[in-house]
């Protein structure tokens, strides 16, 4: 058995595609947004279960918090650099001189404090921006600590410090020894920074009405109406195991038995979605490999079996635009670069289009999982329903 196993690893090492997922910082990258839902629908679960009511804009208000803070989180370490290129830095790993951002304001920029004509090409710059950013990332901690929980400022405050902290010390220790060195400097500024962005954000709440923020009439879900599909949850899971069986046996094949198969996996992901949900529930009566196991199915609205049409409108709108959106995001996090900018560029805006959307199909299929009334955006477009 150990030696089938590292036969297998050292045939994944000879795929390119795969050796590099197969780095630690790949997969928690990739891994990121799924563990992302997993957690919200844990904690939120626990939330339904102990206050037996939850309303869907205490459940979206608690996602994007997690989800933000995934978003934060691979802000701070994207991009990663080759270990070669860390290896070889001359780079100071820390700055632990308080303000040092002031010194090199004033030092690159035509700032005088007295002279107002001046602010304006020094709030352009990045060594003002840099700063800023920091502020604003931290934000929303305060913000939704404040008016989710009600924690008074001191914690907040160290809330927010802590999980700067952690962030800087993810970049001081080279993610946690990944790589031989820091391969971003760990700078005392930021903490201070990102802890005011926290302290900012709790007294911006103030600014806000009280009957505006505790008004909400937004649907409430009742635990002891069951409302959370488990069934539909459980057959998704057992689909994907499936398809994680089926393209692991189809690689060993190309690549270790030289099968003639085709090599461009972007053809292998069709497939799967063709032969593990389109066929199976054209076949099956809407029901896939997971939904016959657990019985549940798609259907169509008026309860009647759907056609072809409209399980590739439910299936497409899932996988060929929501899952394909996700990895695109992704690629944009990489691309963005470690040093905020002054000036939005292209992929700046392409970035924040395809978060905004991806958030928004995410908030869809999250009310979907908790709510069995609710239907995803590709199930209203099909008029399919699934039971």
């Amino acid at each position: 058995m150990h030696e089938l196993i590292t036969k297998l690893y050292q045939l994944a090492l000879s795929s390119h595609i795969v050796s590099t997922l197969l780095e630690p910082v790949h997969i928690v990258i990739l891994a990121l947004p799924i563990m992302t839902l997993l957690l919200a629908m844990i904690i939120l679960t626990i939330q339904l279960r102990t206050r037996q009511t939850l309303s869907e804009r205490n459940l979206i208000s608690t996602y994007s918090f997690i989800w933000y803070l995934a978003a934060a989180y691979l802000l701070i370490i994207l991009p990663l650099p080759t270990r070669s290129s860390v290896a070889s830095l001359t780079t100071a790993e820390y700055n632990l001189q308080p303000f040092y951002f002031l010194t090199q304001l004033k030092a690159l920029t035509p700032f005088e404090l007295g002279d107002p004509s001046t602010w304006l090409a020094a709030f352009k710059s990045d060594t003002f921006f840099q700063p800023f950013f920091n502020v604003l990332l931290f934000m929303p901690i305060g913000a939704y600590l404040k008016w989710r929980h009600r924690w008074p400022l001191w914690l907040i405050t160290l809330t927010s410090f802590s999980i700067s902290l952690f962030f800087e010390t993810t970049q001081l220790t080279g993610l946690y020894g990944y790589y031989s060195r820091a391969y971003r400097m760990f700078d005392v500024d930021d903490l201070m920074m990102n802890t005011l962005g926290g302290i900012v954000g709790a007294w911006c709440l103030h600014l806000i009405p009280n009957q505006w923020r505790n008004r909400d009439h937004s649907t409430r879900l009742n635990w002891q109406e069951h409302p959370i599909n488990w069934r539909r949850i459980g057959a998704l899971v057992i689909d994907w195991l499936a398809i994680a069986a089926f393209d692991t046996v189809y690689f060993v094949l190309v690549k270790h038995f030289n099968w003639p198969l085709p090599h461009d996996f972007r053809w292998l992901y069709l497939v799967d979605i063709l032969l593990f949900f389109i066929g199976p529930a054209w076949c099956w009566q809407g029901k896939t490999i997971g939904g016959r196991l657990l019985n549940s199915q798609i259907v169509a609205v008026n309860g009647k079996r759907a056609n072809l049409w409209q399980l590739l409108i439910h299936y497409g709108g899932l996988y060929l635009i929501g899952l394909p959106l996700l990895f695109l995001d992704l690629w944009l996090f990489n691309r963005l670069g470690n040093v905020p900018s002054a000036t939005l560029n292209r992929l700046d805006v392409y970035l924040v289009v395809v978060s905004v959307i991806l958030l928004i199909i995410s908030y869809d299929l999250l009310l979907a999982l908790f709510s069995r009334s609710h239907q995803l955006w590709c199930e209203k477009l099909s008029r399919t329903t699934v039971k």
